[in-house]
């Protein structure tokens, strides 16, 4: 007995009647392999070229640089990427431990560089300095180092924040009236060569010049008038202080402290706008960020555990004592 006797019987495909006859179109209304349809059959296509605007830098991709299905962009040289940058935006990192224990920290600041595509973080700014100078000096006297480092997009990925292409050193100095102003001194870690310096130049206004190697390069000023200047940790986060920056004489760039958000209001943190004058290069640009830095350290920086009664860490121009 056939154990499959009982399976379903499939018809049998006779050949030449699966598929029936005519249910396909007849020969030829088809068009013919490698046939070009007739003109305006589809809609024209252009090609149109990619350009480039003239001040970007050259910029390669790299194919390690992949995350997610993104694909970052890596510039090497950041010279060259700040080169290309007409203003930056410095945000300093809020530090509520340091609010919390009135036990001062040292200052990180974020920049950013505006670009053709936006904002891009650029570098990351880290304050190397000794405890007991941050507890018992005034910021406009206490010595300190800020390595610059530089946040490509492989750093970005890794968070390697560890290689500084460039050092602003700040000595100590002890102010007195016109003596022992404060300043800064920028260096290329890369040459080992001195960009040039900043200098706070006694003055009834806030006054700074900038020097290269060939001079002086530009005069910073402002009003000493400014509720940000006069009242730094307490109303005056409400206020933006504003410095022009002058060459032979005449406003080329603006160097603004913005109005304080709400972790800036509660902390020490501060947020700067430069706006770059047309003719300064990449190290004149270096060379107004340690101004930046200066600033802050100078009018802006506010002791730990006096932030909330309004008091300042630093003191006026004339370097006197430390207010309690």
């Amino acid at each position: 007995m056939d154990p499959y006797s009982n399976r379903p019987m499939y018809p049998q495909q006779t050949p030449g009647t699966y598929p029936p006859q005519g249910q396909y179109p007849p020969q030829g209304q088809y068009p013919p392999t490698g046939a070009v349809p007739p003109s305006g059959a589809y809609p024209p296509q252009t090609t149109m070229p990619v350009t480039y605007p003239s001040n970007e830098p050259i910029i390669s991709v790299n194919p390690g640089a992949l995350f997610g299905g993104m694909q970052f962009v890596y510039v090497e040289d950041p010279m060259l990427e700040l080169a290309t940058c007409p203003s930056l935006l410095i945000r300093q990192e809020p530090e509520f431990f340091e609010n919390l224990t009135g036990c001062e920290q040292p200052n990180i600041y974020h920049v950013f560089g505006n670009t053709s595509m936006g904002f891009k973080y650029l570098f990351k700014c880290y304050e190397r300095s000794n405890w007991c100078a941050r507890k018992c000096l005034p910021s406009t006297q206490a010595p300190l180092a800020l390595d610059i480092i530089h946040c490509n997009s492989m750093d970005q990925l890794g968070m390697n924040y560890t290689n500084a292409f460039a050092t602003m050193n700040k000595p100590c100095k002890c102010t007195i009236l016109c003596l022992c102003r404060p300043e800064i001194d920028v260096m290329l870690n890369s040459t080992g060569q001195p960009v040039g310096k900043i200098k706070h130049v006694f003055a009834c206004n806030p006054t700074f010049e900038v020097w290269n190697g060939a001079g002086l390069r530009f005069v910073v000023t402002g009003s000493c008038c400014q509720c940000a200047i006069l009242m730094p940790s307490t109303f005056g986060k409400c206020y933006r202080g504003e410095f022009d920056i002058l060459e032979g004489g005449q406003p080329v760039g603006k160097i603004i402290r913005e109005v304080a958000n709400a972790a800036e209001m509660v902390t020490d943190a501060d947020s700067y706008v430069v706006n770059f004058p047309p003719t300064a290069d990449a190290n004149d640009k270096l060379l107004l960020i340690g101004l930046t830095m200066l600033l802050d350290y100078q009018f802006f920086e506010t002791d730990a555990d006096t932030v909330n009664k309004g008091e300042k860490r630093a003191t006026r121009s004339s370097g006197g004592r430390k207010r309690r």
